[in-house]
């Protein structure tokens, strides 16, 4: 991943542990560097809608 956004124009890098990712900036909220990358594998999305007349859908994947 780090040689995907790399090219995409936000020069990340894996860190020395070889576990995590670095770079130079990123966003304010993500905190301070080393930063871990995760995926995650949805099996399930519920919607709610907040105005009338409202609702609610869940999908199975």
């Amino acid at each position: 991943m780090a040689a995907h956004w790399s090219a995409d124009g936000w020069p990340a890098r894996v860190d020395e542990s070889g576990r995590a990712l670095t770079a130079e900036f990123s966003a304010p909220s993500a905190g301070p560097p080393p930063w871990h990358v995760y995926r995650i594998t949805s099996s399930a999305a519920t919607a709610l809608r907040t105005v009338e007349p409202g609702g609610a859908s869940r999908w199975r994947f």
